[in-house]
C-alpha cells in the first residue's frame, strides 16, 4: 500500500500528473489507494501471489489491468525504481516515512480532521508539493 503512495507522489512530483486515477485517502495507519487495499485485502500480511483484478463491465468477467502505450517502458522503469527503492524496506520503516510531521498523511489526519472522518482525501495537490520538496535532496540522477 505504502509503495503505490510513494509511486503515485515521486510520479505526480516528476511529470505534474497523477499515477493514479483515484484520491489516496487518509487511513488509521497511512495513505490509502483504496482500490488497492480492496484488491489485495485477502492477502492481510501475506505475500501477494496474484495479480489483480477488475470487473470488465462489458463482457461481465474479470480482466487483468495492464499498462499500454508508447509511456509503458519509461513506467515500469519508474516502478521498477520504486520497488528497488522502498521494497527493501519495512513496513515499519515506511509507516515512519509516511507519518513524518510534514507528511501529506499527517496534515490530513491529524490537522485536517482526518481522523474524525472515515477515509479522508489527501488531496494530490497537497501530495505534489510535498514530493516536489523532495527532489530538491536527491540526487539529479535518480530523479530521472
Amino acid at each position: 500500500m505504502k509503495q503505490v503512495y510513494f509511486a503515485h507522489g515521486w510520479y505526480l512530483a516528476l511529470t505534474k500528473k497523477p499515477l493514479l486515477n483515484e484520491t489516496i485517502q487518509a487511513w488509521q495507519f497511512g495513505p490509502v489507494a483504496p482500490s488497492v487495499y480492496h484488491a489485495f485485502k485477502n492477502y492481510k500480511g501475506s505475500d501477494i501471489t496474484a495479480l489483480a483484478t477488475d470487473l470488465d463491465l462489458d463482457k461481465f468477467e474479470y480482466v487483468t489491468p495492464m499498462l499500454a502505450g508508447p509511456e509503458t517502458n519509461n513506467l515500469m522503469r519508474f516502478l521498477e525504481k520504486i520497488s528497488d527503492t522502498y521494497g527493501k524496506m519495512s513496513g515499519t520503516q515506511l509507516s515512519n516515512l509516511t507519518h513524518q510531521p510534514d507528511s501529506p498523511w499527517f496534515t490530513v489526519w491529524n490537522q485536517d480532521g482526518g481522523k474524525d472522518r472515515k477515509h479522508t482525501n489527501i488531496p494530490d495537490e497537497l501530495i505534489k508539493d510535498y514530493f516536489c520538496t523532495k527532489l530538491t535532496k536527491i540526487p539529479q540522477a535518480v530523479a530521472q
